[in-house]
Protein backbone atom coordinates (compact mmCIF):
# COMPACT_ATOMS: atom_id res chain seq x y z
CA UNK A 1 0.00 0.00 0.00
CA UNK A 2 3.18 1.92 1.18
CA UNK A 3 4.60 1.66 -2.36
CA UNK A 4 1.71 1.68 -4.31
CA UNK A 5 1.13 5.67 -2.69
CA UNK A 6 4.37 6.42 -3.50
CA UNK A 7 4.98 4.97 -6.79
CA UNK A 8 1.66 6.89 -8.11
CA UNK A 9 2.83 10.37 -6.68
CA UNK A 10 6.24 9.48 -8.66
CA UNK A 11 3.83 8.89 -11.79
CA UNK A 12 2.57 12.34 -11.24
CA UNK A 13 6.15 13.95 -11.27
CA UNK A 14 7.23 12.32 -14.36
CA UNK A 15 6.86 10.34 -17.65
CA UNK A 16 4.60 7.09 -17.95
CA UNK A 17 7.39 5.05 -19.69
CA UNK A 18 9.51 5.88 -17.33
CA UNK A 19 7.64 4.89 -14.47
CA UNK A 20 6.85 1.70 -15.72
CA UNK A 21 10.73 1.37 -16.74
CA UNK A 22 12.42 2.33 -13.57
CA UNK A 23 10.10 -0.69 -11.91
CA UNK A 24 12.48 -2.92 -13.47
CA UNK A 25 14.83 -1.90 -10.09
CA UNK A 26 13.05 -3.74 -7.94
CA UNK A 27 14.59 -6.67 -9.13
CA UNK A 28 18.43 -5.23 -7.71
CA UNK A 29 16.37 -4.48 -4.41
CA UNK A 30 15.17 -8.25 -4.30
CA UNK A 31 18.24 -9.66 -4.94
CA UNK A 32 19.95 -7.68 -2.74
CA UNK A 33 17.70 -8.35 -0.08
CA UNK A 34 17.69 -12.03 -0.87
CA UNK A 35 21.34 -12.16 -0.12
CA UNK A 36 20.95 -10.71 3.35
CA UNK A 37 17.54 -12.33 4.67
CA UNK A 38 16.93 -15.16 2.91
CA UNK A 39 20.62 -16.75 2.98
CA UNK A 40 21.06 -16.70 -0.95
CA UNK A 41 24.53 -16.43 -3.08
CA UNK A 42 24.55 -14.29 -5.74
CA UNK A 43 27.19 -15.64 -8.41
CA UNK A 44 29.26 -13.73 -11.04
CA UNK A 45 26.38 -13.76 -13.90
CA UNK A 46 23.89 -12.36 -11.16
CA UNK A 47 25.82 -9.34 -10.32
CA UNK A 48 26.48 -9.16 -13.88
CA UNK A 49 22.80 -8.63 -14.72
CA UNK A 50 22.75 -6.60 -11.80
CA UNK A 51 25.23 -3.81 -13.38
CA UNK A 52 23.23 -4.09 -16.85
CA UNK A 53 20.06 -2.97 -14.99
CA UNK A 54 21.55 -0.43 -13.22
CA UNK A 55 22.64 1.15 -16.69
CA UNK A 56 19.53 1.02 -17.97
CA UNK A 57 17.78 2.54 -15.28
CA UNK A 58 20.30 5.15 -16.00
CA UNK A 59 19.88 5.28 -19.78
CA UNK A 60 16.12 5.84 -19.16
CA UNK A 61 16.74 8.92 -16.55
CA UNK A 62 18.94 10.45 -18.62
CA UNK A 63 15.87 10.22 -21.02
CA UNK A 64 13.69 12.01 -19.12
CA UNK A 65 15.77 15.11 -19.73
CA UNK A 66 16.40 14.50 -23.46
CA UNK A 67 12.81 14.32 -23.72
CA UNK A 68 12.49 18.05 -22.29
CA UNK A 69 12.76 20.04 -25.11
CA UNK A 70 10.69 23.11 -23.90
CA UNK A 71 7.65 22.56 -26.13
CA UNK A 72 5.44 23.54 -22.78
CA UNK A 73 5.74 20.42 -21.31
CA UNK A 74 4.10 19.98 -17.78
CA UNK A 75 7.30 18.16 -16.38
CA UNK A 76 10.35 19.79 -14.98
CA UNK A 77 13.46 18.85 -14.60
CA UNK A 78 13.10 18.98 -10.80
CA UNK A 79 9.84 17.03 -10.92
CA UNK A 80 11.22 14.16 -12.86
CA UNK A 81 14.00 13.64 -10.49
CA UNK A 82 11.46 13.93 -7.79
CA UNK A 83 9.45 11.51 -9.43
CA UNK A 84 12.37 8.68 -10.58
CA UNK A 85 13.18 8.95 -7.09
CA UNK A 86 9.93 8.33 -5.54
CA UNK A 87 9.45 5.54 -7.93
CA UNK A 88 12.85 4.22 -6.66
CA UNK A 89 12.02 4.21 -3.50
CA UNK A 90 8.98 2.47 -3.80
CA UNK A 91 10.45 -0.54 -5.64
CA UNK A 92 12.74 -0.61 -2.68
CA UNK A 93 9.58 -1.21 -0.12
CA UNK A 94 8.14 -3.56 -2.77
CA UNK A 95 11.23 -5.77 -2.79
CA UNK A 96 11.11 -5.77 0.85
CA UNK A 97 7.08 -7.18 0.83
CA UNK A 98 8.50 -10.01 -2.11
CA UNK A 99 10.89 -11.04 0.20
CA UNK A 100 9.05 -11.26 3.37
CA UNK A 101 6.24 -12.91 0.93
CA UNK A 102 8.70 -15.04 -0.18
CA UNK A 103 9.96 -16.55 3.36
CA UNK A 104 6.64 -16.50 4.85
CA UNK A 105 4.26 -17.68 2.12
CA UNK A 106 6.23 -20.24 0.88
CA UNK A 107 7.82 -21.51 4.34
CA UNK A 108 4.72 -21.31 5.81
CA UNK A 109 2.46 -22.49 2.87
CA UNK A 110 0.03 -20.14 2.95
CA UNK A 111 -2.63 -20.42 0.37
CA UNK A 112 -1.96 -17.56 -2.34
CA UNK A 113 -5.49 -16.48 -2.77
CA UNK A 114 -5.61 -16.20 1.05
CA UNK A 115 -2.54 -13.88 1.42
CA UNK A 116 -3.92 -11.77 -1.26
CA UNK A 117 -7.29 -11.57 0.24
CA UNK A 118 -5.97 -10.05 3.11
CA UNK A 119 -3.59 -8.09 1.50
CA UNK A 120 -6.44 -6.33 -0.28
CA UNK A 121 -8.55 -6.26 2.98
CA UNK A 122 -6.11 -4.35 5.00
CA UNK A 123 -4.91 -2.07 2.05
CA UNK A 124 -8.73 -1.23 1.08
CA UNK A 125 -9.53 -0.32 4.98
CA UNK A 126 -6.53 1.78 5.87
CA UNK A 127 -7.37 3.52 2.23
CA UNK A 128 -10.46 4.28 2.80
CA UNK A 129 -9.51 5.97 6.77
CA UNK A 130 -6.94 7.73 4.72
CA UNK A 131 -9.54 9.22 2.63
CA UNK A 132 -10.95 11.15 5.58
CA UNK A 133 -8.06 13.41 6.08
CA UNK A 134 -7.24 13.47 2.52
CA UNK A 135 -10.49 15.28 1.82
CA UNK A 136 -9.16 18.40 3.59
CA UNK A 137 -5.42 18.29 3.06
CA UNK A 138 -4.86 20.96 0.37
CA UNK A 139 -2.20 20.72 -1.67
CA UNK A 140 -0.83 22.05 -5.00
CA UNK A 141 -0.47 20.66 -8.74
CA UNK A 142 0.55 18.46 -10.47
CA UNK A 143 -0.90 16.50 -6.89
CA UNK A 144 -4.40 17.30 -7.62
CA UNK A 145 -6.66 17.90 -10.43
CA UNK A 146 -10.07 18.87 -8.79
CA UNK A 147 -11.78 22.10 -8.51
CA UNK A 148 -11.48 22.18 -4.23
CA UNK A 149 -7.38 21.83 -4.66
CA UNK A 150 -7.12 18.85 -2.48
CA UNK A 151 -5.16 15.23 -2.44
CA UNK A 152 -8.53 13.32 -2.42
CA UNK A 153 -12.05 14.82 -3.39
CA UNK A 154 -14.02 11.35 -2.74
CA UNK A 155 -17.52 12.99 -2.98
CA UNK A 156 -16.53 14.50 -6.38
CA UNK A 157 -15.45 11.22 -7.61
CA UNK A 158 -18.52 9.48 -7.12
CA UNK A 159 -20.83 12.19 -8.47
CA UNK A 160 -17.95 11.74 -11.75
CA UNK A 161 -18.76 8.05 -11.84
CA UNK A 162 -22.61 8.49 -11.19
CA UNK A 163 -22.47 10.80 -14.63
CA UNK A 164 -20.49 8.23 -16.55
CA UNK A 165 -20.62 4.81 -16.90
CA UNK A 166 -17.53 4.17 -18.31
CA UNK A 167 -15.43 5.51 -15.13
CA UNK A 168 -17.19 2.53 -13.59
CA UNK A 169 -16.14 -0.13 -15.88
CA UNK A 170 -13.12 0.98 -15.78
CA UNK A 171 -12.48 1.23 -11.87
CA UNK A 172 -13.98 -2.46 -12.27
CA UNK A 173 -11.80 -3.92 -14.87
CA UNK A 174 -9.06 -2.11 -12.94
CA UNK A 175 -10.16 -4.36 -9.39
CA UNK A 176 -10.03 -7.94 -11.33
CA UNK A 177 -7.18 -7.04 -13.22
CA UNK A 178 -5.19 -6.25 -10.16
CA UNK A 179 -6.71 -9.06 -7.87
CA UNK A 180 -5.75 -11.83 -11.02
CA UNK A 181 -2.40 -9.96 -10.94
CA UNK A 182 -1.94 -9.74 -6.92
CA UNK A 183 -2.87 -13.51 -6.87
CA UNK A 184 -0.29 -14.78 -10.14
CA UNK A 185 2.07 -12.78 -8.52
CA UNK A 186 2.10 -14.87 -4.89
CA UNK A 187 1.93 -18.20 -6.95
CA UNK A 188 4.42 -17.69 -8.74
CA UNK A 189 6.23 -16.49 -5.87
CA UNK A 190 5.15 -19.39 -3.75
CA UNK A 191 6.27 -21.78 -6.51
CA UNK A 192 8.80 -20.55 -8.14
CA UNK A 193 10.87 -17.38 -6.51
CA UNK A 194 10.47 -13.86 -5.74
CA UNK A 195 12.97 -12.78 -8.75
CA UNK A 196 10.83 -14.78 -11.10
CA UNK A 197 8.22 -12.31 -10.24
CA UNK A 198 9.74 -9.64 -11.04
CA UNK A 199 11.16 -10.34 -14.32
CA UNK A 200 7.09 -11.57 -15.20
CA UNK A 201 6.48 -8.47 -14.06
CA UNK A 202 8.74 -6.08 -16.18
CA UNK A 203 7.29 -7.73 -19.36
CA UNK A 204 3.95 -5.91 -18.69
CA UNK A 205 6.84 -2.72 -19.24
CA UNK A 206 7.43 -3.29 -23.22
CA UNK A 207 3.20 -4.19 -23.53
CA UNK A 208 2.88 -0.90 -21.99
CA UNK A 209 5.31 1.02 -23.61
CA UNK A 210 4.25 -0.31 -26.94
CA UNK A 211 0.61 0.61 -26.90
CA UNK A 212 1.16 3.88 -25.61
CA UNK A 213 3.51 4.80 -28.90
CA UNK A 214 0.42 2.66 -31.28
CA UNK A 215 -2.00 4.93 -29.77
CA UNK A 216 0.24 8.16 -29.58
CA UNK A 217 0.12 8.86 -25.94
CA UNK A 218 3.74 9.36 -25.93
CA UNK A 219 6.16 10.53 -27.91
CA UNK A 220 8.78 8.56 -29.35
CA UNK A 221 12.26 8.73 -27.50
CA UNK A 222 15.19 6.38 -28.89
CA UNK A 223 17.07 6.34 -25.81
CA UNK A 224 14.41 4.21 -24.30
CA UNK A 225 14.90 1.26 -26.69
CA UNK A 226 18.73 1.09 -25.31
CA UNK A 227 17.18 1.47 -21.65
CA UNK A 228 14.59 -0.84 -21.58
CA UNK A 229 17.30 -3.26 -23.98
CA UNK A 230 19.63 -2.52 -20.78
CA UNK A 231 16.87 -3.68 -18.37
CA UNK A 232 15.74 -6.59 -20.08
CA UNK A 233 19.20 -8.01 -20.94
CA UNK A 234 20.24 -7.74 -17.38
CA UNK A 235 17.09 -9.59 -16.24
CA UNK A 236 17.94 -12.32 -18.67
CA UNK A 237 20.98 -12.82 -17.21
CA UNK A 238 20.32 -12.42 -14.02
CA UNK A 239 18.05 -15.20 -14.00
CA UNK A 240 19.82 -17.56 -16.55
CA UNK A 241 17.12 -16.78 -19.18
CA UNK A 242 17.98 -17.10 -22.67
CA UNK A 243 21.81 -15.66 -22.75
CA UNK A 244 23.87 -17.97 -21.25
CA UNK A 245 22.02 -20.46 -23.25
CA UNK A 246 22.33 -18.82 -26.43
CA UNK A 247 25.82 -18.03 -26.21
CA UNK A 248 26.69 -22.33 -25.49
CA UNK A 249 24.32 -23.29 -28.50
CA UNK A 250 26.39 -20.49 -30.91
CA UNK A 251 29.78 -21.87 -29.15
CA UNK A 252 28.55 -25.51 -29.55
CA UNK A 253 27.92 -24.81 -33.22
CA UNK A 254 31.39 -23.04 -34.15
CA UNK A 255 33.71 -25.91 -32.44
CA UNK A 256 31.61 -28.22 -34.10
CA UNK A 257 31.96 -26.60 -37.90
CA UNK A 258 35.83 -26.07 -36.82
CA UNK A 259 35.85 -29.60 -35.95
CA UNK A 260 34.31 -30.69 -39.36
CA UNK A 261 36.65 -28.33 -41.43
CA UNK A 262 39.68 -29.61 -39.57
CA UNK A 263 38.71 -33.14 -40.83
CA UNK A 264 37.93 -32.60 -44.19
CA UNK A 265 41.00 -30.68 -44.35
CA UNK A 266 42.53 -34.05 -43.96
CA UNK A 267 43.94 -35.91 -47.20
CA UNK A 268 44.28 -39.66 -47.26
CA UNK A 269 46.65 -41.07 -49.89
CA UNK A 270 46.63 -44.58 -50.92
CA UNK A 271 49.43 -46.46 -51.58
CA UNK A 272 51.34 -49.86 -51.89
CA UNK A 273 52.91 -51.00 -48.76
CA UNK A 274 56.55 -51.49 -50.76
CA UNK A 275 56.00 -48.50 -52.43
CA UNK A 276 59.07 -46.31 -50.94
CA UNK A 277 58.39 -42.80 -49.09
CA UNK A 278 58.63 -39.52 -51.54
Amino acid sequence: MVATSIMYVGLNLTYASSFQMLRGSVIIFVGILSVAFLNRTLVSREWIGILFILIGLGVVGVSDFAADNGEGTSYSRNNVITGDLLIILAQIITAVQMVYEERYVAGLDIPALQAVGWEGFFGFSILGLLLIPMYFIQVMPPFNNNARGVLEDLPDALVQMKNNFQLIMAILGTIVSIAFFNFAGISVTKEISATTRMVLDSVRTLVIWVISLALSWQKFNYLQIFGFAGLLFGMCLYNNILILQTYDRVRNAYLQRRENNDGQSEVIINRRADEPDC
